[in-house]
C-alpha cells in the first residue's frame, strides 16, 4: 500500500496514481477535504501500530510501503462539544483540539519512518526563501519585489518594464458555482497598476525572463530529471505553460542540464533540507 497526501485538484497526483495502479499497487489518497476517522494507536514493548480510516478504506500502517507528501494536509474527523457558549466548554474544546494535533503529529512521525518522498512539516516551499537560497548557490534569479504600496510597484515597473506577477506562496484554486478558477502567472502593465488602490495586500512582481524554452526539473535523491517545454510560440502558454492548450499541446522533450547547473541545484536542495 502507498499513501499519498495531496489536494483534490492536483492532476500530477492523478497521473502518479495511474502508474502505481498499472504496477499493481494499492493507493490511498488523503486530500485536504478528507477526514481521518476511527484512529487506533498501540504502543508497547512488542508492537507499535496505528490504524485509521479514510472514507471507507481501513489503513494499517504496518501494510504501508511508501508515503508521498505531495501537498495539502491531514485532518481528523473531530468530535467536539457542540453549542459551546460557556467558557468551560470552550476550554474543553481547545484542549480536545490540542489532543487531535498531538495525534496528527504522531501519525506524521509514523509516516516519516516509512520510505517517503516529501516533507510534511516543510510543506510547500517558500518562494522568497528559495530565491535567497538559489542566489546563494550561484543560480541566476529574477529581480523580485513585494509591496502593498502602489507607488512602490509603479517605481519597480518603470525600472524593469517587462514585469510579471504571481502569488507569493501557492496557486489558489476556487470552485464557485461549479466553475474552476485558478491563479496563474500574468504580465503586469503600467495601466494595470494605475487601476489599483493606493494600498493593497502585499503583492509579488518580478522581471519577466524572455525564454527560448522552459525547463522543469524533477529532483530525487541527488539526481536531476529535466524536461524542456516549448511553450514560447503559443500565446496561450507563453507566460505560463500551465494555461494548457489542450487542442495543441506544447512539445515536451527530455533535457540534459549542464553539469554546473546540476551541481548548483544539488547544493540548493541540500540547503533547503537543512
Amino acid at each position: 500500500m502507498v499513501i499519498i497526501v495531496s489536494r483534490t485538484e492536483d492532476a500530477s497526483t492523478n497521473e502518479v496514481m495511474d502508474w502505481l495502479s498499472y504496477y499493481g499497487e494499492q493507493v490511498v489518497r488523503i486530500n485536504e477535504n478528507a477526514s481521518i476517522s476511527n484512529l487506533t494507536v498501540e504502543i508497547n514493548n512488542i508492537n507499535h501500530t496505528i490504524r485509521f480510516k479514510v472514507g471507507d478504506i481501513t489503513v494499517d500502517l504496518t501494510s504501508v510501503k511508501s508515503f508521498w507528501f505531495r501537498r495539502g494536509g491531514i485532518h481528523f474527523q473531530k468530535i467536539l462539544i457542540k453549542n459551546c457558549n460557556s467558557e468551560l466548554t470552550q476550554s474543553i474544546n481547545t484542549h480536545l483540539e490540542n489532543e487531535y494535533e498531538t495525534l496528527k503529529e504522531y501519525l506524521v512521525f509514523c509516516l516519516n519512518q516509512i520510505n517517503k518522498l516529501g516533507d510534511y512539516h516543510q510543506g510547500n516551499a517558500n518562494k522568497l526563501i528559495s530565491l535567497r537560497v538559489a542566489e546563494s548557490v550561484g543560480l541566476c534569479i529574477p529581480s523580485t519585489y513585494v509591496s502593498s504600496d502602489k507607488s512602490e510597484i509603479l517605481n519597480f515597473h518603470s525600472k524593469n518594464h517587462n514585469v510579471i506577477t504571481k502569488f507569493i506562496q501557492d496557486v489558489i484554486f476556487l470552485n464557485p458555482q461549479g466553475m474552476l478558477l485558478r491563479s496563474t502567472t500574468e504580465r503586469v502593465s503600467k495601466a494595470d497598476i494605475t487601476k489599483m488602490d493606493n494600498i493593497f495586500s502585499p503583492s509579488l512582481i518580478q522581471t519577466e525572463i524572455k525564454k527560448k524554452y522552459e525547463i522543469r526539473v524533477f529532483y530525487l535523491q541527488g539526481e536531476c530529471y529535466a524536461m524542456a517545454i516549448f511553450s514560447q510560440q503559443d500565446k496561450q502558454t507563453r507566460v505560463d505553460y500551465r494555461n494548457y492548450n489542450h487542442q495543441c499541446p506544447n512539445r515536451m522533450v527530455p533535457y540534459i542540464l549542464p553539469r554546473a547547473i546540476e551541481l548548483k541545484i544539488n547544493r540548493f536542495m541540500k540547503k533547503n533540507e537543512s
